[in-house]
């Protein structure tokens, strides 16, 4: 266990975090549209808002590696993506960690 002397540090717990979880069915949505879909619903804000997930990630890479209908071994892929870290698991979970908005002038 670190001790705290109140700087900021590299680790992430520096930075408050809204962590959302959403399970899904990977036979039904695929995990590339579930990012967009979900960080868009999350946001309020359109998924052209957005640049294409294409820019950090390969969508069909993403899909095809957290398929697990032919898997015995449990994938998951973390990235970052329109200003979120976003962990995508062959079980079904999609993680969105958004920073926490600050209040203040």
């Amino acid at each position: 266990m670190s001790k705290s002397n109140g700087r900021r540090g590299d680790d992430d717990s520096s930075t408050p975090m809204n962590v959302t979880r959403k399970q899904f069915d990977w036979a039904e949505t695929r995990p590339s549209a579930a990012v967009t879909e979900y960080i868009s619903a999350m946001t309020g804000r359109e998924q052209t808002d957005f640049a294409p997930l294409y820019e950090t990630i390969d969508p069909e890479a993403l899909d095809s590696l957290v398929d697990s209908s032919d898997r015995s071994t449990p994938v998951s892929i973390s990235f970052e993506y329109a200003g979120h870290s976003v962990t995508v698991r062959s079980d079904g979970e999609l993680v969105i960690k958004a920073p926490r908005a600050r209040i203040g002038r």
